[in-house]
């Protein structure tokens, strides 16, 4: 059995959806929505903000890197050009606000 604190419920067309830690790539913000993007073909559509997402999720695993976005630091395969490369086609920006933070992380895992 999985721990509760390696998951979350959500929200999404009138279900509930169980959204695994381990399974989510990125989280994309759109207004008072939120895309939750997961190895499973399809993203979750939930209405919650941005920040209350950010605080459920545990910020060793996750990190916002831009003001539209989260995304899971065990799922990052490539970095380039300030931006983080997903699926070879989805590429999230990493904002000049969170920057520095996503630096000091990308440091402290590099070889």
């Amino acid at each position: 059995m999985e721990p509760t604190e390696c998951q979350l419920f959500v929200k999404s067309e009138y279900r509930i959806v169980r959204i695994r830690f381990n399974e989510l790539k990125y989280i994309e913000g759109m207004r008072e929505y939120v895309r939750i993007h997961t190895t499973e073909d399809k993203p979750v559509m939930t209405l919650l903000s941005m920040k209350a997402l950010e605080e459920k999720l545990p910020s060793h695993q996750f990190m916002r890197v831009h003001r539209s976005y989260i995304v899971n630091l065990n799922r990052i395969n490539i970095i380039e050009r300030s931006r983080i490369v997903f699926d070879r086609d989805v590429y999230i920006p990493i904002s000049e606000q969170y920057k520095e933070a996503f630096q000091q992380f990308v440091e402290r895992n590099f070889l």
